[in-house]
């Protein structure tokens, strides 16, 4: 099968993001039920660099499945996130699809370790 690149471009930033591996959640700090999540939903397509499938980042977050916390936040399109200036942001809101997400303002840089962790 050909490595053909299928992922849509205002994609390709965020796939540069590195994986982000806490025992909290990464967006509130919580330490209850944590579970990762794809950055760049798995079904988004994929991205190849050198004929090379770039791994999609993924984070840590609270929430059960893709219903509660966090977690699931990300699934109802609320919480979104980007990678610029060397460091991962996230925008919490109404619904809305990524691309009009990266058009608002709201963004906030992701808590570092140190950052009142």
């Amino acid at each position: 099968m050909a490595r053909v690149t299928t992922l849509a471009e205002m994609w390709w930033p965020l796939m540069d993001a590195p994986s982000v591996d806490t025992p909290w959640c990464a967006v509130c700090g919580r330490t209850g039920h944590i579970e990762r999540h794809h950055m760049v939903r798995r079904s988004a397509g994929r991205l190849y660099r050198g004929g090379i499938e770039v791994p999609k980042p993924t984070i840590t977050l609270c929430g059960m499945g893709n219903t509660s916390g966090c977690h699931g936040l990300a699934h109802q399109n609320r919480l979104h996130f980007a990678y610029w200036d060397g460091r991962i942001w996230y925008r919490i809101g109404e619904p809305m699809p990524y691309q009009q997400a990266l058009e608002e303002g709201g963004w906030v840089p992701l808590r570092r370790c140190g950052d009142e962790c």
